[in-house]
């Protein structure tokens, strides 16, 4: 990390606990509101100015390590003459050089003889980073380094349905209307106004940890592109797959999120074949009976059905009385399944069967603290030991549902 990184960033610090002890009047100072803003004002201009250097000067240390690593150079704060140096001699030709080795040659080599402790300087280029310690990083592995993957466009999931936000705080806080009494009425004149009623309750929601790793060989890493692939096709897929499952059926207890099912207030399920759902209703049948019952109970639009593998192959494959698929059929490409005119998700993640049928874009939102972050470690351990590295790839993110009336389910698709 360069110098003027580190000072923009204590200095992002300090200001904003500046700002923290202001707005919290601790001292008691400020007797109004206006002077703690005028106290806050000149604060917030100095700590956005700030975050942007630190941004700018962020970016920059990310493309010097990308620069650094794609050239086959190293990212340690090492002089230029030092690396030329540890590049240019061996460990051999470090001993022999050594006035230990030399005053062993002016005695002669006879008996038994020591050489003392000689130290010797990694050759950078044999790969050799030092000895391990707590949150030692291996610096010499240019195939993996700490940094951040951005987020790229897969095949729907979850987390795609919901309108994405960021944060900087390990809280998310928003108000839900609980109670709305709507007392306007005709009056006649000089008569008494009916009185109308609003009530709000805070919810909070905080951050959420998924993480994993996987312990992978010094020899792979060496591989720029092998070692890419490893963690794409494997560790993002892992927290990608753990964090659609919690999204979904986290039950809040220890770690786990209250996932979307788990959520108090959704829309009253409908089970195929029982009110009010018909006695001889297919599984599309109930669905569109969802999209209804939200509409006429949240007034929202459903944008998405998310169903499990096999009801939407019992959907897919369904045929009329001549033996005609209902759908496109199996000689036409599918590309992005619809149904009723809204995008179909297909996630195992589901329970067979089962649809959720959902307004997402409307009644909720996901929010991230960065992206996925992927560092790299040998202290875990014996991995030192045996040439191993573990691999770590986690991110923070948290639910917020404002209208979970907006989103319910179907079941019994099959028969």
């Amino acid at each position: 990390m360069s110098t003027k990184l580190k000072e923009a960033q204590d200095k992002v610090r300090e200001l904003s606990q500046k700002a923290l002890d202001v707005a919290e009047n601790r001292n008691g100072e400020y007797k109004s509101f206006a002077d703690q803003k005028a106290a806050l004002d000149p604060l917030e201009a100095d700590i956005k100015k700030w975050t942007d250097e630190v941004q700018n000067l962020d970016y920059i240390e990310e493309k010097r390590k990308s620069f650094a690593a794609s050239s086959g150079g190293t990212l340690d704060d090492a002089s230029a003459d030092e690396r030329a140096e540890a590049v240019a001699k061996s460990f051999g030709a470090q001993f022999v050089e050594s006035a230990a080795y030399k005053s062993l040659l002016q005695k002669g080599l006879k008996g038994n003889w020591a050489s003392g402790d000689v130290e010797l300087k990694a050759p950078l280029l044999q790969g050799n980073a030092g000895a391990p310690g707590g949150g030692y990083q291996v610096t010499n592995q240019p195939a993996v380094q700490p940094g951040i993957i951005d987020q790229r466009f897969r095949t729907l999931t979850i987390a795609d349905l919901f309108p994405s936000g960021t944060t900087t705080s390990p809280l998310i806080r928003y108000l839900v209307e609980s109670i709305v009494t709507n007392g306007a009425a005709a009056v006649a004149e000089g008569g008494l106004k009916p009185e109308s009623a609003l009530a709000f309750t805070k919810v909070d929601e905080v951050l959420h940890k998924i993480a994993t790793f996987l312990p992978i060989s010094d020899e792979m890493l060496e591989d720029w592109a092998q070692a890419r692939s490893y963690i794409d096709a494997r560790l993002v897929l892992f927290v990608k797959l753990a964090e659609e499952a919690q999204l979904l059926n986290g039950d809040g207890t220890g770690a786990n999120l209250v996932g979307l099912l788990n959520r108090p207030g959704l829309a009253t399920p409908i089970v195929r074949g029982e009110a009010p759902s018909a006695a001889d209703d297919n599984a599309m049948d109930a669905i569109y009976r969802q999209i209804t019952r939200i509409r006429t109970t949240q007034f929202l639009e459903p944008d998405a059905v998310v169903i499990d593998p096999l009801g939407w192959e019992g959907i897919a494959l369904s045929k009329n009385l001549q033996g005609a698929y209902y759908a496109q059929g199996p000689f036409v490409q599918e590309g992005n399944p619809s149904l009723w005119g809204k995008r179909v998700v297909n996630t195992p993640a589901l329970a067979e069967n089962t649809a959720l049928v959902g307004a997402f874009a409307q009644g909720g939102q996901v929010f991230r603290k960065g992206g996925i972050t992927v560092e790299a470690s040998n202290s875990h351990a014996d991995y030192f030991q045996k040439n191993l590295t573990a691999l770590r790839a986690e991110e923070r993110l948290a639910l917020a549902i404002y209208r979970p009336g907006a989103f319910g389910r179907v079941t019994g698709l099959a028969g």
